[in-house]
């Protein structure tokens, strides 16, 4: 097979019978096919509440509404160091990888009701590297081969923000997204008999689109605080070395969520998302790939204050999160996480900076097969130039 066809088909599939090697720069096995492996752009804190806190979290890249709770200007950056387990019927790979899946700068006008913000989120994962191995005849002798293909990169979003407060009981947002990436493609073919030289051929993928929200929050009485968001992301246009190759619709996304303050020291949150991935399900059949599904997420948290007078320093964070995931493996196969985490956090110089901390331990299959374990430390950094101002 000649390496610019592997190359081709391998770009957007990434042939599911494959021999991960031991390499340091690498995702999860379920963000190879597709567009890779939805990004989370939370903070640690929501995190630590299995994302569940999204939508009422003002420093998140979720919920533009929840911009108008802010009560100061406030800067984050995360970053999240993960270790990983594959397990496939090719074989098994241990594997880590560092992401930086938020930035945000943000926080109220001055004398209005008004809060603008910009972040810089991941929107999808796309680092692997995925061997094969086979044999062809040459020169009238077989001669073994092993065929690599690598990717780098992924698709980010830039969201433009703002969330306004209509009442002290209910405020609503919009938001802007520019969706843009690449993925550095390489494909190489090295021979088992060395008088052959091996063949590398290298691409690059770029991806461009846009989206928009809606959304809003309600307090209903004064432990209650209901918040919905509705998303629409457009087509992502895929260029192959500057050259227009393709497109992918990507999905609605449906968000809806309940906080509780059960006490001045309790707080317990639910969210659910459903995104229709199955639009893109027609554009990737037609480049060849398995297609795409429709996902569910469901998420439920908590966060136990230790002392009420200062609530941001050390609280207990915990949370349950399940979710489908949008790009199988295998025709017809349902890929699926279910994770669970833990957290903490504290402020300190007069509550201008504070330091917030979870860990998350997940379990993805597909099937009895395709499984990984992935473990990850989130890890941000927040400054607050003219002192503090805390959320729900």
């Amino acid at each position: 097979m000649r390496l610019n066809r592997f190359l081709a088909l391998a770009a957007l599939l990434a042939a599911p019978l494959v021999l991960p090697e031991h390499l340091p720069a690498q995702s999860s096995i379920f963000g190879v096919r597709g567009l890779g492996q939805p990004g989370r752009p939370l903070t640690p804190r929501s995190r630590a509440m299995a994302g569940s806190l999204g939508l009422f979290d003002g420093e998140s890249d979720v919920n533009p509404a929840a911009m108008a709770n802010l009560t100061s200007v406030v800067a984050d950056f995360v970053i999240v160091p993960s270790w990983r387990r594959w397990e496939t019927p090719a074989g098994n790979s241990n594997i880590r990888e560092t992401r930086f899946p938020l930035v945000f700068v943000g926080g109220p006008v001055p004398s209005t009701h008004l809060a603008l913000g910009v972040s810089i989120g991941s929107y999808a994962d796309r680092d692997f590297r995925l061997a094969s191995t086979g044999t062809l005849q040459l020169r009238g002798a077989p001669v073994g081969y092993t065929d690599t293909l690598s990717s780098l990169g992924g698709i980010s979003e830039i969201r433009f923000g703002a969330g306004y407060a209509l009442s002290p009981h209910t405020s609503v947002g919009g938001a802007v997204y520019w969706i843009t990436g690449s993925s550095r493609l390489q494909a190489m073919r090295h021979f088992s008999d060395t008088t052959f030289s091996a063949f590398v051929q290298s691409a690059e993928l770029s991806y461009e689109g846009v989206g928009f929200s809606l959304g809003i929050t309600q307090q209903i009485g004064s432990r209650v605080q209901l918040a919905a968001v509705v998303r629409s992301d457009t087509k992502a246009v895929v260029d192959k070395d500057s050259t227009r190759a393709y497109s992918v619709d990507l999905p609605y996304t449906f968000s809806a969520g309940a906080l509780l303050r059960a006490s001045n020291r309790l707080l317990i949150t639910a969210s659910g998302s459903y995104r229709t991935w199955s639009g893109a399900n027609s554009d990737l059949l037609a480049q060849g790939g398995v297609g795409s599904q429709n996902t569910l997420e469901l998420a439920l948290g908590g966060e136990l204050v230790r002392n009420a007078r200062r609530p941001a320093v050390l609280p207990i964070r915990l949370g349950i999160r399940y979710a489908d995931l949008p790009f199988p493996i295998v025709t017809g196969g349902h890929p699926r996480e279910i994770s669970a985490s833990v957290g903490t956090g504290t402020r300190f110089s007069k509550d201008r900076a504070g330091i917030d901390i979870a860990l998350e331990q997940a379990w993805r299959n597909e099937g009895t097969a395709y499984k990984e374990r992935a473990f990850s430390l989130i890890f941000g950094l927040s400054i607050r130039p003219y002192g503090s101002g805390r959320g729900p």
